[in-house]
């Protein structure tokens, strides 16, 4: 049990009896801990007699619940998330470019709307707050400089890793992103060519190739969408992962831009870490136009050539591709053939619409493209699907069970 030293007003001697000038005060102290430490609680400040008793009741209920030390925390949210992001950094328990990730979510959003609340008072109300705030700022501003609900949702798991690491830890007694209302629609899909719009942007690289102006990036954006690889992983391929003879390709690094400098690290998911690729349609005839073109520019180069990972794609003098330019350069191209401009990221998309509409099962897409899960695949791409083919492919299975 606690021992109440009381509640009292701070008055000095010469203070009349019923002093209003002054605030009110308590004080408590609780039996040693394991530690053998007492602990001793004072705060005052209190504009009446009643509030300093009902903090100091806190108090001491916190104190039987176990949560007075939580409680009695002065670290800010903004204190925290910045201490939990280096933390992070220093283990390198996640990836560079998640770091990055999260620091701009922290920057940008976390701290500077929640920052000055105390850790432990941060509530769902106060998330509220900050992501209708997000939302008005959207108004006005062109689509590509909103922040999207998929963005909004990001910032969400930012918050939420960094609250749930707090609770295991003790700073807090609960997370207080249960309950915040967050965007529940995703945003709006990406716009992805057609296979028809592919096949007339192909013809257009083809044309500036026979007019003596080639494409440098047309062999890459042929094996992107012949196998459906994320941009990393296309900059990172290396002539060790191609098996020209058996025709398909193993997937084991990306290429990623870190600090001014391209690294190659593990793919995304293990799912997608050394996963086999068949080599099919154009891939082969342009992965061996791509040796040759190669081979002739280390040629030209001599001690220039800087090819040291035996990369497939690099520039002229054999350096890393940097993903971010080749997307910016893809998007340039697509303007100029007169197509609407796309994100280099959707042929990925067009790849696993072309598999899942010509019969590829689900599950082997899923496999090709490295996902987590099959239910990821599911999400993205079941629509794609969903047409008059799916129905008479149920039709034939019941017809073949019943005899129908």
């Amino acid at each position: 049990m606690a021992r109440a030293t009381g509640v009292y007003q701070r008055c000095k001697a010469d203070c009349p009896a019923r002093c209003k000038r002054h605030k009110w005060a308590f004080t408590v102290e609780f039996p040693p801990g394991q530690d053998g430490k007492r602990i001793r609680v004072a705060e005052s400040g209190f504009p009446d007699q009643e509030a300093a008793k009902d903090a100091r009741a806190k108090v001491i209920r916190a104190h039987k619940e176990g949560t007075l030390e939580a409680d009695r925390r002065k670290d800010t949210v903004a204190d925290y998330l910045r201490q939990w992001l280096t933390a992070k950094e220093s283990a390198k328990s996640i990836r560079p470019a998640t770091i990055r990730s999260y620091r701009g979510h922290l920057d940008n959003y976390l701290i500077p709307e929640l920052g000055k609340l105390r850790l432990t008072e941060l509530k769902a109300s106060h998330i509220d707050v900050m992501l209708v705030k997000i939302r008005k700022a959207n108004a006005g501003k062109p689509l590509n400089q909103q922040v999207s609900a998929s963005t909004e949702r990001r910032i969400m798991a930012t918050l939420r890793s960094a609250a749930r690491d707090a609770l295991r830890k003790g700073l807090i007694q609960r997370d207080p992103t249960i309950g915040a209302h967050v965007a529940k629609a995703a945003g709006e899909r990406r716009d992805v060519w057609t296979p028809e719009q592919f096949t007339a942007f192909r013809q257009w690289m083809e044309g500036q190739e026979s007019e003596g102006r080639p494409e440098r990036l047309a062999p890459l954006i042929l094996l992107a969408v012949g196998t459906g690889l994320r941009l990393g992983e296309v900059c990172g391929l290396r002539w060790s992962d191609v098996d020209l003879e058996s025709g398909a390709l193993v997937v084991r690094q990306q290429a990623q831009l870190q600090a001014k400098e391209v690294v190659f690290q593990p793919v995304k998911t293990k799912a997608g870490q050394d996963r086999w690729v068949p080599l099919a349609g154009w891939v082969p005839d342009v992965l061996k136009a791509r040796k040759a073109q190669q081979a002739r520019e280390r040629l030209a180069s001599g001690e220039a050539w800087q090819n040291g990972q035996d990369l497939v794609f690099t520039d002229a003098l054999g350096a890393p591709l940097v993903p971010a330019n080749v997307s910016k350069t893809f998007g340039r191209m697509a303007e100029r053939a007169g197509l609407p401009k796309v994100v280099f990221h959707s042929l990925r998309h067009l790849a696993a619409t072309i598999m899942l509409q010509n019969g590829i099962p689900l599950p082997v897409v899923s496999r090709f493209l490295g996902h987590s899960t099959i239910t990821v695949t599911s999400d993205l791409y079941f629509d794609v699907v969903k047409d008059e083919r799916l129905k008479d492919d149920v039709t034939a299975a019941y017809a073949r069970a019943f005899g129908a």
